[in-house]
């Protein structure tokens, strides 16, 4: 579970955020403040040349529980050793808008299971699935009831212990809703993986923070089956090993045809770019 002091708030999630870009951790911004972790975990996939590597962590005590995430290393070089299959030790350091991990040291091995690969995304012009939703009022709604406007929804939960996962994906969105205004036919909707806890008040209560128009920005969940086949058909994985959900990023834009126009994916996208795939497809 997320440190009290480490609230989840707007933040410069635009990072994708704009302002959240990956500095190495002796580069810290003015003001910007870190709290520290010791953390063990077995390596499962590195991206080579990202310095990022996906690792299977023990709890963290006072943070967060036991979960399989992607981390980025303050220097890529701290990686280059390593493989799938490592355990190992690190320090994790977590800002209000980033986190990095450093002092990565190999501690042994140990088997680990076989991950496919996340299913290729629809080709653009691809029909969109429905799906039934309730929104943070309680109200019920479908996918389907934005045809006619462009719209993009993405998944997070409320939950979510590190400010570059769901926190960054509501911050793009708040710039995005910033720069793209009120005047043209747009939405925008966040999606919680995590039903169970995330009920319409405690959405509600966590949307708030990041000031969404609620005729510009819904946030929703519904039944955890129907979300995670919805997710899955943009390559979203979803694992429950612990209390909360570990799982990768998509965020999907949506003509006013209802037709799949653009998938993003991880959280390297900017606010400015989801604007402008909105505004293309707005476009007569």
């Amino acid at each position: 579970m997320p440190h009290p002091n480490l609230r989840l708030t707007l933040l410069c999630l635009a990072a994708a955020l704009p302002g959240c870009d990956r500095r190495p951790a002796s580069a810290l911004a003015p003001g910007e403040h870190t709290s520290t972790y010791e953390v063990r975990g077995v390596i499962h996939k590195l991206k080579p040349g990202s310095g990022t590597a996906v690792i299977a962590h023990d709890a963290i005590a006072g943070y967060m529980d036991a979960m399989t995430m992607e981390f980025t290393a303050a220097d890529p070089r701290d990686l280059a050793a390593l493989a799938p299959g490592d355990v190992v030790s690190f320090r994790l350091s977590v800002s209000d808008a980033r986190s990095w991990i450093d002092q990565v040291r190999k501690t042994g091995t140990a088997p680990i299971s076989a991950d496919a690969d996340p299913a290729a995304s629809p080709a653009p012009g691809t029909p969109l699935p429905d799906c039934a939703l309730v929104d943070s009022r309680g109200a019920a709604l479908r996918l389907s009831d934005f045809k006619g406007r462009a719209f993009a929804f993405t998944f997070i939960f409320t939950r979510c212990p590190l400010p570059d996962f769901c926190p960054r994906m509501n911050a793009n969105f708040a710039a995005a809703q910033r720069a793209l205004g009120s005047d043209a036919n747009w939405h925008l909707l966040s999606i919680s993986l995590d039903p169970d806890y995330d009920t319409p008040p405690r959405l509600a209560e966590y949307a708030a923070r990041y000031q969404p128009d609620p005729a510009r920005w819904t946030f929703a969940t519904g039944s955890r089956e129907e979300i995670e086949k919805l997710g899955a058909v943009f390559g979203l994985k979803v694992a429950r090993t612990g209390a909360l959900p570990d799982h990768n990023l998509r965020t999907i834009v949506v003509d006013p045809a209802g037709r799949i126009q653009r998938v993003f994916t991880g959280n390297e996208w900017t606010p400015e770019e989801l604007a402008a795939e909105l505004k293309r497809a707005m476009a007569p």
